[in-house]
């Protein structure tokens, strides 16, 4: 099962020192009109992105964060990646369990091992909050290369290069689990050539693609950054076309911010006019294998 943790871009849905139209009305709507930062956990044990408000979120929608063991960072913009967390895995080798009663230290259960694949800059960060040992956080951190495909015991996944911020090597990722195939593209501009010839070599069960910029056609999408809901709707004529989305398949938009669409009860019905779903907080798809 795939699920939304959050669905919105990095100020938030509504923005937090915001009160235009869209932020007040959101504010009164609540409901799925009340969004996070954008993260998905694929059931049981797979995490896409991890912002600030990550255990809030996961408490929310009934995810243990000890129970993760993989980690799949997209890049290190704080909205996608908040290294501070990782700290508090540290779990000394001498560990007591269950604890005597007068032990100090973040956690008295120990966590699964948790696997974390991500830029050079995402394992900087990681690197600055665990120091040169990650083991005893019970982490393994991993170089995630564009194009090379990583086969794990369960699932399998692709990084891509994003189209998004020149200055580090964002990925979005094509993930196998469960019979199934899922593209996450979020924080990208229209795809890259080189990720757009990587993309054709899969068909979909699952599109989550990024929305930041809503009905704003105003800028070039083209250029490093996000996409908008004109692009997405080009972006889903072109996997029709292709025959890249299987029969059944959704295309789903996520990362939305407040400004340049409406609260999600207004946006919704507008973008499923042209086929695209919008993802709201706790939304969940399917993914089990035939």
């Amino acid at each position: 099962m795939f699920r939304f943790l959050g669905t919105s871009a990095g100020e938030q849905y509504p923005g937090i020192w915001c009160n235009c139209s869209n932020c007040a009305e959101s504010r009164c709507l609540g409901g799925r009109n009340i969004r996070r930062n954008s993260a998905a956990h694929i059931a049981p044990n797979i995490l896409i992105d991890f912002p600030p408000s990550i255990p809030d979120q996961a408490r929310d929608w009934g995810v243990s964060l000890a129970d993760i063991e993989y980690l799949l960072v997209t890049h290190a913009h704080e909205d996608h990646f908040c290294p501070w967390y990782l700290r508090w895995r540290y779990f000394p080798k001498d560990r007591v369990l269950p604890p005597k009663g007068d032990e100090m230290g973040p956690l008295f259960s120990r966590p699964k091992l948790l696997h974390l694949y991500g830029n050079e800059v995402v394992l900087r960060d990681a690197r600055r909050w665990v120091g040169d040992d990650p083991r005893a956080h019970l982490l393994e951190l991993h170089r995630a290369l564009p194009g090379q495909r990583v086969d794990l015991d369960t699932f399998s996944f692709v990084p891509v290069l994003a189209n998004h911020d020149p200055s580090q090597e964002c990925l979005n990722y094509i993930i196998m689990v469960g019979g199934k195939t899922i593209l996450y593209a979020t924080d990208t501009a229209w795809f890259l050539p080189e990720t757009m010839e990587i993309i054709h070599d899969f068909r979909y069960d699952l599109v989550v693609m990024d929305g930041t910029f809503g009905f704003n056609n105003s800028y070039d999408a083209t250029a490093p950054g996000h996409s908008n809901f004109h692009i997405n709707e080009e972006a889903l004529r072109l996997f029709q076309a292709h025959s890249l989305l299987k029969d059944g398949g959704q295309f789903v938009i996520t990362h939305t911010g407040p400004h340049h669409a409406p609260p999600y009860d207004i946006c919704a019905p507008l973008l499923k006019k042209k086929g695209l779903v919008l993802a709201y907080d706790g939304m969940q798809i399917e993914l089990q294998g035939r």
